[in-house]
């Protein structure tokens, strides 16, 4: 007599793959190869200073990520404010140039902010880190109209 899986394996093997797929492949941003996304070194602040609309996704989570509102002024100092379905977030910090990017450390969290050009439309990807929680999150901004 052969021994079947049982239907909570299968599932296990073929769709918690299948849904991690169509997760991975929702999400844009830069990725290996892609020649529709330019690296834009950051050689002043000024240059991404503004207000940028965009998403943010904590990379343990499949929920739908939060929206988020980013401030950056001359100075370099920023501020953003967000929200999911469950929770707001409001922080404040201040960035400093390094190698073409913008990066932020206080006690509460790190952010490194990376420029690019995506067919013609300036994207700032943001990657974070909660020093309190230790969750990541990856997020993508364009300009505030």
């Amino acid at each position: 007599m052969k021994h079947r899986p049982s239907a909570s394996a299968l599932l296990r093997v073929y769709l918690i793959p299948m849904v991690l797929g169509i997760v991975s492949g929702c999400s844009s941003g830069p990725t290996p190869g892609d020649p529709s996304w330019t690296l834009t070194p950051i050689s002043d602040v000024r240059a991404v200073a503004g207000e940028w609309d965009g998403t943010m996704r904590n990379e343990q989570s499949l929920l739908l990520p939060g929206t988020v509102r980013l401030m950056i002024r001359e100075n370099g100092t920023y501020l953003f404010v967000g929200q999911d379905a469950v929770k707001s977030a409001v922080g404040s910090g201040f960035l400093d140039l390094r190698d073409g990017r913008l990066v932020g450390e206080s006690d509460r969290r790190a952010v490194t902010l990376t420029l690019y050009d995506h067919k013609g439309t300036p994207i700032l990807h943001a990657d974070s880190i909660n020093h309190q929680t230790g969750d990541r999150y990856h997020g993508e901004f364009k300009k505030a109209e």
